[in-house]
């Protein structure tokens, strides 16, 4: 038999194992309490961001609400905004009536985009290139077009000279955090 085959009668005892953890540990303990830090606080950003989009959202709901609540007793003789009333007589416009519904509806007055905190502003469209549309909203006039045509329907910006003295579909835009459309409701006003 050789040397190298024969047991060998002085084993090594093994390293005692302390417990502590050692400096791998310790980094990798830091690393992992970075790592779950980081991810909580982009959570945190992205849950204030979303809220960003449900106020704007909401605000774009609060102008329908309006708009539709007002919808019948505007056609009614003595409603309360003059300028939005409805009338045989004389020309209604959209910017006559917008400006009085700032003056006189605390519940729309206060909005403001929550993108900017600036007042909301009503726009022609969303533009995703166009970081200025964020968070503002769309107010379209919806006008049918001829029977047999191939597009029922045409929407276009309410523009402050239309005319709102008879009953007009209307659709409710707004423009989320990267300037997409998120469209709100379509009513009769």
């Amino acid at each position: 038999m050789s040397q190298t085959d024969a047991p060998t009668d002085q084993a090594k005892p093994a390293p005692a194992v302390s417990g502590y953890p050692n400096f791998w540990d310790i980094l990798f303990l830091i690393f992992l309490t970075f790592a779950l830090v980081c991810v909580a606080w982009v959570g945190v950003l992205s849950h204030e961001e979303g809220n960003k989009n449900e106020v704007t959202k909401q605000n774009g709901e609060a102008w329908v609400k309006w708009l539709k609540d007002n919808s019948e007793p505007r056609m009614q003789e003595d409603f309360a905004i003059e300028s939005c009333a409805s009338s045989a007589m004389e020309r209604r416009r959209w910017g006559d009536c917008y400006n009085d519904v700032l003056e006189n509806v605390k519940e729309l007055k206060g909005l403001t985009n929550a993108f900017t905190g600036e007042p909301l502003t009503f726009i022609a469209k969303c533009d995703p290139k166009d970081k200025t549309t964020v968070g503002n909203i769309i107010l379209e006039k919806i006008v049918p077009t001829p029977p047999g045509s191939a597009i029922p329907t045409v929407a276009s910006q309410l523009v402050e000279m239309d005319a709102i003295d008879t009953k007009i579909a209307l659709k409710v835009t707004v423009c989320d955090k990267g300037g997409y459309p998120i469209k709100v409701d379509e009513f009769e006003f």
